[in-house]
């Protein structure tokens, strides 16, 4: 048994050896000579002596290496805006190689000579600042979000290449915060401090909404009171929630008769003249009383979005709804027992017991309402 485990295993790595060196050739066959290298590398690693994965690393270095200098020649000719850029990630990936020849003993055997260009990189990544940094400027200079979104990422960029340049940390900062679309968040607070608790959770679950949304990085939602303090005077929009209109405890008491029969039941065994014994099924009735409480609890909740301008335009305006309705059923029967199926046995005997209290049936006809205002919050926002 541990033999035949042993074989499968091997088995098993010889397979996915076999795989891996395949897909480094098909790369190096398809002209991707750089993931060709990278994966011959990584089968070093682990297997020094294959010999598919050296003679791929052996055919796919050089040209590798001669493609991506071709095309820091097609940059340098084409004076593009960003030519310095693709020229730093182009020497990073020639740099990447390098390394990771360095740290595969085998790799180093097959490619003793592998070539680095961290002075040229070192060279160029000024230039490449540079070219991000006035786009950045431009970008920015528009006065737009959307283009001081572009702003801010070609900052970080520039910073990236050669971090503190000039002033881009205040540039990154100015950008970011051009880009942010600000909005101020209402929650408004119901009349009733019997159900203040209550609204108070469902607009927990409201901000956490809110939260997800700002895991895009430019979308911030501030309370009236944060505004206030930060002296945000004209907020990109205003989003108001409040309970429109409520219900808790609209009670309703039903009583229905139902008539009940069941064909073919057991009525008796009986014993025939020649001792045989035979069943007799017949017909039963019974008449089933059921009694019904139901307590419905509903509301509407409404959301206005409005731009922060001057104009106050309507973005969005929409009315959610949600119901809730608590009941308990009860009875009893008249007549044969038997006619009645087992939730009807149920009813009978269940007890009458009291509702849930209306603090918690408030919660419960919100849940519906989250579930959709979430679902519309993060559609109307994913545009920003």
């Amino acid at each position: 048994m541990k033999n035949t485990l042993l074989v499968s295993l091997s088995l098993i790595v010889l397979g996915l050896c076999i795989n891996g060196c395949n897909s480094s050739k098909k790369m190096l066959q398809r002209g991707n000579y750089y993931q060709a290298v990278m994966s011959s590398i990584e089968k070093l690693r682990t297997s020094p002596n294959n010999d598919k994965a050296r003679n791929t690393l052996s055919q796919a270095y050089p040209l590798a290496v001669g493609t991506l200098m071709d095309k820091i020649d097609s940059e340098k000719a084409s004076r593009s805006d960003f030519q310095f850029t693709q020229m730093v990630y182009i020497f990073q990936d020639l740099n990447a190689m390098y390394e990771s020849i360095q740290r595969a003993p085998a790799a180093k055997e097959v490619v003793p000579n592998a070539k680095k260009y961290y002075s040229q990189l070192a060279n160029i990544k000024p230039k490449a600042a540079q070219e991000q940094y006035l786009a950045g400027t431009a970008q920015l200079n528009l006065g737009t979000r959307e283009s001081a979104k572009q702003a801010y990422f070609s900052f970080l960029e520039a910073d990236k290449f050669v971090p503190g340049f000039k002033d881009v940390n205040k540039k990154i900062e100015k950008a970011y915060n051009l880009a942010i679309l600000k909005v101020v968040a209402r929650l408004k607070p119901i009349k009733s401090r019997r159900y203040n608790l209550s609204a108070n959770i469902f607009y927990d679950e409201v901000r956490k909404v809110l939260r997800e949304i700002e895991k895009d990085e430019f979308i911030r939602f501030l309370t009236p009171k944060q505004a206030k303090k930060r002296k945000l005077n004209k907020p990109d929009q205003y989003l108001v929630i409040n309970f429109e209109d409520f219900i808790v405890g609209e009670t309703h008491t039903q009583e229905r008769i139902e008539k009940l029969e069941k064909d073919s039941v057991l009525l008796s065994t009986i014993t025939l003249d020649d001792g045989k014994k035979r069943d007799v099924l017949g017909t039963v009735k019974a008449e089933l009383n059921v009694k019904r409480m139901e307590v419905i609890s509903k509301g509407i909740i409404n959301l206005t979005i409005t731009h922060g301008g001057f104009d106050k335009r309507v973005l969005m305006k929409q009315d959610f709804g949600g119901q809730y309705v608590w009941y308990n059923e009860w009875g009893h029967f008249n007549g044969d027992e038997r006619a009645l199926n087992d939730e009807q046995l149920a009813i009978c005997n269940a007890q009458r017991i009291a509702p849930l209290p209306p603090q918690q049936m408030f919660i419960e006809f919100t849940r519906p309402i989250h579930a959709k205002l979430r679902n519309r919050l993060i559609r109307f926002y994913k545009r920003y």
